[in-house]
């Protein structure tokens, strides 16, 4: 008996059974080598030429699959595998193993290749191998930091100057370790950098055209600080069509950024885009930004309707009231907000035009301008609310 039958007899025995949920899909000839492990995988007969079964492998934990190099629907086959099931670990079985189709299989995202017809040593090496390094990758994940959409019913109404203390108050409200970043994806009148004295030579735009390049290093190198535990994207320099963000590289860049900082937080533009509206759908909650006044809780009530119409759960959307006036005799109140509105709002910051121009001219926050101020109160009140909110969606 050789060493790796020995490994192999020793696993059968202790584990009882190879990983649960194995597929091998190969023509019928090359299954019937598979008695020994027949009872511990699934095996799914289909001829090289023959499309690939979707629906009864999707399910699978590892996936080992004959391969044919000079059939084009075999490589094919692989493709859609790897976009079907981008983690599933895929063995790719040859007739002929040589460097050059190897080195086009592993580009092609397969884990492991062994020589056909199956033989059994390798075959279950290869499957022990790919589990444990599942497992080990699992194991590994990284956890990915809170995300939030702040979105403006209107422009001009104060959702950048929320979003950038609610970053800056919950990072420190976590501790002085703790990060938020900041995305400005106002990509053509975003004011984040500006609002936080940040001096950037890079920006968002330079993160979306990576492509396959992003990592960490890059994110490091694009990022500006605006102050001791926040991190600022800024907007494009020059002015891009709206829609010519996509959705998919968007997201790269803030999958990057919730690994590398415990809050992420994107202040979206006025319109609706397809790209927008699909950031609302992923961030784990979503921020309205008005005020109480008639245009905006016009266009706060239309937003709901329309964010709900596309099936955006309400309890996922919160509801902030800015620059409100604290008078006696006011016109309108939160009351008459929420019966317009048909949604809670979750609280009230006051209008305090003074300090915040005056932090604003600085390029601070208000904290940095005055210690103690009622806007700074009310923004920590939020920033707890808000956290609580989080920690219920985990």
């Amino acid at each position: 008996m050789g060493r790796v039958e020995e490994l192999y007899e020793a696993q059968m025995t202790s584990a009882g059974e190879l990983p649960q949920g194995v597929h091998i899909v190969a023509q019928a000839s090359m299954l019937e080598s598979m008695d020994a492990i027949a009872e511990q995988v699934t095996a799914v007969q289909c001829p090289i030429d023959a499309p690939l079964p979707v629906g009864k492998i999707l399910v699978a934990s590892i996936v080992v699959i004959e391969v044919d190099p000079s059939s084009r629907n075999s490589l094919d086959r692989i493709e859609q595998l790897r976009n079907e099931a981008p983690e599933t670990p895929v063995i790719a079985g040859l007739s002929t193993v040589d460097i050059a189709t190897s080195r086009q299989l592993l580009r092609r995202g397969v884990t492991d290749i062994v020589a056909l017809p199956f033989a059994m040593d390798e075959l279950v090496t290869a499957i022990v191998d790919a589990s444990a390094a599942l497992k080990t990758a699992k194991e590994g994940e990284v956890r990915l930091a809170p995300f939030m959409a702040v979105l403006k019913t209107i422009g001009g109404i104060g959702s950048t100057t929320i979003a950038t203390h609610l970053a800056s108050q919950m990072a420190a409200d976590m501790g002085e370790d703790y990060r938020a970043c900041v995305i400005d994806l106002d990509v053509q009148s975003g004011d984040v950098a500006s609002y936080m004295g940040c001096d950037h030579r890079s920006n968002l735009a330079d993160l979306l055209e990576s492509e396959g390049r992003l990592d960490g290093e890059l994110l490091k190198s694009v990022v500006t600080q605006g102050n001791e535990q926040v991190d600022v994207i800024a907007a494009p320099s020059d002015i891009i069509p709206i829609e010519s963000i996509e959705f998919d590289q968007l997201m790269r860049v803030v999958t990057t950024a919730r690994k590398h900082y415990d809050l992420v937080i994107v202040d979206l533009p006025a319109s609706f885009t397809n790209w927008s509206l699909s950031t609302v759908f992923a961030a784990d909650l979503t921020l309205m930004v008005g005020t109480l006044t008639i245009p905006s809780l016009r266009h706060a009530k239309r937003q709901l309707d329309f964010l709900t119409s596309m099936g955006i759960q309400r309890s996922s959307i919160e509801v902030v009231l800015n620059r409100v006036e604290k008078r006696l005799f006011a016109n309108i109140g939160a009351d008459d907000a929420e019966m317009a509105l048909k949604h809670p709002v979750l609280a009230l910051v006051s209008e305090d035009s003074n300090l915040l121009r005056t932090a604003q001219d600085q390029g601070e926050l208000v904290d940095a301008i005055q210690k103690r101020s009622k806007f700074s109160k009310e923004i920590k009140h939020l920033a707890d609310l808000l956290a609580d909110r989080l920690d219920e969606v985990e």
